[in-house]
């Protein structure tokens, strides 16, 4: 899918410079960026409780495994079921 997007001018010049201190043409820079932000939103999302770690690789076009690696690399805490708080630690040594 393509589309084409109107940037105003004082956003352009940042891209611009961007591209040409990284000697990148400015649709990867763009893309760069664009992923990103993707990835830093699905990853708050997901620490937020808003969405689950399938919808989370889904969105970034990933396997499962490879979202729980995105999320540990960002420092998430990875949530098990629908348990969005850590249950109380139970010893099973007594029993």
């Amino acid at each position: 899918m393509e589309m084409l997007l109107k940037i105003e001018e004082r956003e352009i010049y940042p891209l611009v410079e961007i591209a040409k201190i990284g000697r990148t043409e400015i649709t990867k820079t763009i893309a760069s960026l664009l992923h990103g932000w993707i990835e830093k939103k699905v990853v708050g999302m997901y620490a937020d409780g808003k969405i689950s770690l399938w919808k989370a690789a889904e969105i970034m076009g990933v396997s499962s495994w490879e979202m729980i690696d995105v999320l540990a690399e960002r420092g998430a805490r990875i949530q098990i079921g629908r348990c969005t708080r850590p249950r109380d630690h139970v010893s099973v040594a007594g029993m």
